[in-house]
Order: structure tokens, then C-alpha cells, then sequence
């Protein structure tokens, strides 16, 4: 189930993240509700994709909107939400710190698709906003989730920059846990 993701001029070949991340959904939680594995496959893409991106950022700046980074955001909101919810299911958010993480991941997961207004991504987005809103409404009020990422309206480099606000932030907590 663990693959080693390709990088090829210095960019992540997006379309083999999203063939194995659309594989792992498809297997464990569509076909079989295996949220262990699921979470499993999806948390290891997910490690190797924020390391190359938080790499990408050191080296090279926020990129500039073009049409990779606009898929390369597509596919990792999805691989978010899609991590995020299995680990929901496995957590069972026991703690205040796995409620935590879990509502921040829907909310990256959300701030990735960027000019949701102008992209079709009305299908996910209510699918992250109704996770989010199983755990927590938003200022106590249904729909003010979808309501506040809809009028925020990212930009593509709005959406990159909360990406790498967020893999930055990943990536310290993971360095002091050591």
C-alpha cells in the first residue's frame, strides 16, 4: 500500500498522488469502511506530500498560480479531507487535541479549493463542511462554515499559503515530538 511518490523536475508527479489517493478512497472507505488502512495510505501520501511542498516553499517561495499548482492543490485538498476524515474514524476524537486537528484539517482541506466560486467544487466543499459541522457549527450557526469559505473566496496563492502555513506548522510539531 505504500508507495514512494515520484518527483521529476524538481515538481510531485500529481497525477500518480492522485491515482493512489483516489485508489486507497475507492478500497477503504467507499468499497469496505477500513478507516485504519485508509488512514494508513492516505497519512502516507500525505507525509510525503507536505515534505516535498514544505522543501518546494524553502527553496523556492510560494509558487506562482500557474496550471500544476492548481491541480497540485486540488488533489492534495482532497487527499486532506480525505485523510482527515479516516482519521476522525480512528481517533474517535478521544481528546480536546483530536478535535482539534481534525477541525483544522477541514478547514486546510476547504482553504485548498481555491476560487471555490469560479472551480465546481461545490460537491466537496459540502461534503468537508458537513464533516466539519458533525464535530462543530461555526460561530454556533449551521452553514456559516461553507458561508465563510465561500465569501474568502482564496486565491490560488491565498490557497498555497494556507497550505504552507499549515505544513509548516505539521512539521514543527513533528520535529518536538521527537
Amino acid at each position: 500500500m505504500f508507495t514512494q511518490l515520484e518527483i521529476k523536475n524538481n515538481l510531485l508527479n500529481v497525477t500518480q498522488l492522485q491515482e493512489k489517493a483516489d485508489q486507497i478512497v475507492f478500497d477503504y472507505i467507499d468499497t469496505t469502511q477500513n478507516w485504519g488502512k485508509a488512514y494508513k495510505g492516505l497519512n502516507n501520501l500525505f507525509q510525503q506530500t507536505i515534505q516535498f511542498y514544505d522543501k518546494y516553499v524553502n527553496n523556492n517561495g510560494i509558487p506562482k498560480a500557474n496550471v500544476y499548482w492548481s491541480l497540485f492543490l486540488d488533489v492534495v485538498g482532497r487527499l486532506i479531507y480525505f485523510k482527515t476524515l479516516a482519521e476522525r474514524h480512528v481517533t474517535d476524537l478521544q481528546t480536546d487535541d483530536d478535535v482539534e486537528n481534525i477541525i483544522e484539517g477541514y478547514i486546510v482541506a476547504a482553504n485548498c479549493l481555491s476560487n471555490v466560486n469560479v472551480n465546481n467544487e461545490h460537491e466537496l466543499l459540502d461534503e468537508i463542511c458537513e464533516s466539519f459541522e458533525e464535530i462543530r457549527f461555526l460561530d454556533g450557526e449551521k452553514g456559516k462554515f461553507k458561508h465563510s469559505i465561500v465569501e474568502k473566496d482564496c486565491k490560488l496563492e491565498d490557497s498555497l499559503s494556507v497550505l504552507f502555513d499549515y505544513t509548516t506548522k505539521l512539521a514543527y510539531l513533528h520535529q518536538h515530538q521527537e
